[in-house]
């Protein structure tokens, strides 16, 4: 099709504007949505809402209560290693590199982004182990951030000495986004400090921030060596933050790196991804297979995803949609987009029986298990690791205990219960949403591997995708329509809820959506062809994520929706079929960061009077509209 989509020069219609000074900015997306929530009084057909089901809200006379202010309280000294800086435990140091000896057992933390060499012994980073080796030495990159457990490096041989050497961030996005600031290295030395530090306690830190230790409990390193035995399919299940993350990651890269003459690495690792609110390689908003080569030595907004065609590069296999918040209502789309993912991987196994799987689970299936009995026949592993709290079982875990062990003799599973990680001694300095939020944004910012790392500029720099949603005298439709994973919503209204939003482009072979076009109805105005609500989900079987993608604006006069991909995609997404291509929205949350990055661009690069863009507006303002943040009271009268 000629002219079906291509790229278009970059443009100031964009959902993201310059701020003013250094008033900080905020998004005004709350506003509009907030004005078009409103029922529509023409009779429509309503946007496909197959995936999702209405919450159940219990009716309240009693008025919300404004959330209080966090009272700030003086943050505890935490010891995060044991070695301690002397001259006999540095062998030397400069302004790009420091080398140290540790001794068996003893540990060393760092903060920032360091690559690292080991001249002799060996030592446990994450899980992996690194030893000395003959030959050219090989560096290898860690990531650890302030928003995160603090890395620990352990020693393994009686002697060992590791040379730290400075690098570059991975996405520098401080000047995009308030939240990656101050989370890497801080020297109160002038001049541009080292990328890390070598950091012994929390109040050594020059910030003073809330640094949180890395505490592994002592039966984690034996679980983990029982699931490295044998390659085999692990299951990890436990209730939310139980480390579920973190034992995976160490697993993972325990199967990796091996463990010396004891036990050999394997080349990769399959990792079945279900928690789609905090995915290890993947944007959120998707669960997916992943063929993994690589350590994973930082935190997930590190290595956001791989980049496809990279040489050595993690893989994903197949991804589907689901979204962030509520999976629970997607039930039979959970076990169906499970199911297909466990019987690529058993193909994959068919062809080469030594590669592991290790399967992520959410949080919310630990509390729901009716789900958790249903997927463990359709994943059928061979191991399976509860994390709980051993230390204080009421009535309650012991039921979930014993519901466990039932299922686990079932699906023909060998269980094991281990401590599940204690919770820090101090509150986190970055939310659940804020780290999604960081997620997204890395992944839409992720240099590729030939380019550098200079600092990165707004998505508004980078020129969008054009796709046509109508056919026109000149050009064909590029895509079957829109799919709304969101609740029901006026189609009058779909332009307005689409703009500025993250969608995942599926291609598709599912019948059940290919016989509903042509013809799909459309908006009124724009013409946009959206799913009905007659729609079922897609199917697995037959569909799959290509990648996520933001709407950056419309060009309704020809028929013209712009998004933006993320770096390396961009061939991928023109070679689709436009006749097998869907845009699903709702699975992701609203990127309010993609609203105020030119802004924040902007008060980085100059001071004074900055014009603001339509997504843009002072936070003075807009605390004094009044109508936004405001509790109200909520009556449901029975009839």
């Amino acid at each position: 099709m000629a002219g079906k989509r291509k790229r278009i020069g970059a443009s100031s219609e964009a959902p993201s504007a310059s701020g003013e000074g250094n008033v900080k900015p905020m998004s005004a997306v709350a506003a509009a949505r907030l004005k078009y929530s409103r029922p529509a009084a023409e009779p429509e057909v309503p946007l496909n809402t197959t995936a999702t089901q209405p919450q159940n809200l219990p009716s309240s006379d009693v008025e919300e209560e404004e959330e209080e202010p966090r009272t700030l309280v003086p943050q505890p000294n935490v010891q995060l290693c044991t070695w301690r800086y002397g001259k006999d435990y540095v062998s030397s140091e400069s302004d790009h590199q420091v080398t140290v000896t540790l001794k068996k057992n003893a540990t060393i933390t760092l903060i920032g982004c360091f690559d690292f060499l080991v001249l002799r012994g060996a030592v446990n980073l994450n899980g992996a182990n690194f030893g000395a080796r003959k030959g050219p030495l090989v560096a290898h990159r860690a990531f650890v951030p302030s928003t995160h457990a603090i890395s620990v490096i352990r020693g393994l041989d009686n002697q060992n000495e590791i040379q730290f050497v400075d690098c570059e961030e991975p996405t520098p996005l401080a000047g995009l986004s308030p939240l990656f600031k101050g989370i890497w290295n801080a020297s109160s030395k002038p001049g541009r400090p080292r990328s890390f530090s070598l950091i012994t306690e929390s109040d050594a830190d020059p910030l003073k921030r809330p640094l949180i230790p890395e505490v592994i409990p002592e039966d984690w390193v034996r679980q983990v060596e029982d699931c490295a035995s044998t390659n085999t399919t692990t299951l990890i299940v436990g209730p939310p933050s139980s480390g579920k993350s973190n034992f995976v990651r160490r697993l993972l890269n325990r199967y990796l790196t091996g463990l010396g003459k004891t036990a050999k690495p394997v080349p990769s690792v399959c990792f079945l991804d279900l928690d789609p609110a905090k995915p290890a390689y993947t944007p959120p908003g998707q669960i997916s297979l992943l063929r993994i080569h690589n350590v994973d030595l930082g935190p997930p907004f590190s290595h956001p995803c791989p980049s496809p065609g990279a040489p050595d590069s993690d893989t994903i296999i197949r991804a589907h949609p689901l979204a962030v918040h509520g999976t629970l209502n997607y039930r039979d789309h959970f076990l169906a987009c499970a199911n297909d993912l466990v019987r690529t991987y058993l193909r994959i196994r068919q062809h080469n029986s030594s590669v592991p799987l290790i399967i992520n689970t959410p949080g919310w299936l630990y509390t729901h298990f009716s789900t958790l009995s249903v997927l463990l026949p359709l994943t059928k592993p061979q191991k399976l690791v509860h994390l709980t709290d051993l230390t204080s079982i009421d009535e309650a875990s012991s039921a979930k205990l014993d519901a466990l062990d039932t299922l686990s003799r079932k699906s023909n599973a060998t269980i094991s219960h281990i401590s599940s990680i204690p919770a820090p001694p101090t509150p986190p300095s970055h939310s659940d949403a804020e780290l999604r939020a960081m997620h997204t944004q890395s992944y839409f910012h992720v240099p590729l591997p030939s380019s550098s790392s200079s600092p990165a500029l707004p998505l508004s720099h980078t020129p969008p995708l054009e796709f046509t949603y109508a056919p026109t005298p000149t050009h064909s439709q590029s895509l079957l329509g829109f799919l709304s994973f969101l609740d029901p919503v006026s189609p009058s209204h779909l332009l307005t809820l689409l703009t500025g939003s993250v969608i995942h482009i599926l291609h598709t072979t599912d019948p059940t959506l290919l016989s509903q076009s042509p013809p799909l109805p459309r908006t009124p105005k724009y013409k946009i062809p959206y799913f009905p609500a007659s729609t079922s989900s897609p199917n697995p079987t037959h569909s799959h994520i290509v990648c996520a993608a933001l709407i950056r604006g419309w060009d309704p006069a020809r028929k013209v929706v712009q998004v933006v991909v993320p770096p390396g995609w961009e061939d991928t997404v023109l070679g689709l079929e436009a006749e097998r291509t869907v845009f699903v929205v709702g699975a992701c949350e609203i990127p309010e960061w993609a609203y105020v990055e030119d802004a924040y661009f902007a008060a980085g690069k100059q001071s004074g009077a900055q014009k603001l863009g339509p997504w843009v507006q002072r936070k003075e303002v807009v605390d004094g509209m009044g109508w936004l943040g405001v509790p109200r009271r909520v009556r449901r009268f029975q009839q």
